[in-house]
């Protein structure tokens, strides 16, 4: 039986995203459902947390050619959206170049929506700015569910 190269949880209004690989046309159809049931139900404001594995590979371009659409689709149903990209700096600045090019294909420059950052702690206190949560605890509970 195969894997699923993603974890999701949903932590207050946070809705947390953890790929463990570039995932399939059908795993991002799988998720993008999940986020629009979360957003039906908690309505704005709703952070997307979602966290790429530091063991990931690079998603070739059919694969980005996905994410750009998934992330189109998936942009109006949050108020803030933070990418957690993980690994060395070689990793990191890979990812953050994919990151960037789905930014620009989809013409959502906007850093104050969008934001990378190297590590969950990072994203903590923008979800206590924008929420009005303690965003340390939201972290630790999304990191011991592991879709941190």
């Amino acid at each position: 039986m195969a894997t699923s190269v993603y974890k999701t949880a949903i932590i207050g209004r946070v809705f947390f995203l953890r790929w463990e690989a570039p995932p399939s046309q059908e795993e991002i159809h799988t998720v993008f459902q999940q986020m629009k049931g979360a957003h039906e139900q908690l309505q704005h404001p709703l952070v997307l947390v979602a966290s790429l594995s530091p063991k990931s590979s690079v998603p070739n371009s059919e694969q980005r050619r996905n994410l750009s659409t998934f992330h189109s689709d998936a942009r109006p149903l949050f108020t803030e959206i933070h990418a957690i990209v993980e690994g060395n700096d070689l990793q990191y600045n890979l990812q953050r170049v994919i990151i960037s090019g789905i930014n620009l294909v989809t013409r959502t420059f906007d850093e104050a929506f969008h934001r990378v950052h190297k590590h969950a702690d990072l994203v903590a206190p923008y979800l206590g700015k924008s929420l009005g949560v303690d965003g340390v605890k939201v972290i630790e509970e999304a990191r011991a569910r592991g879709v941190v």
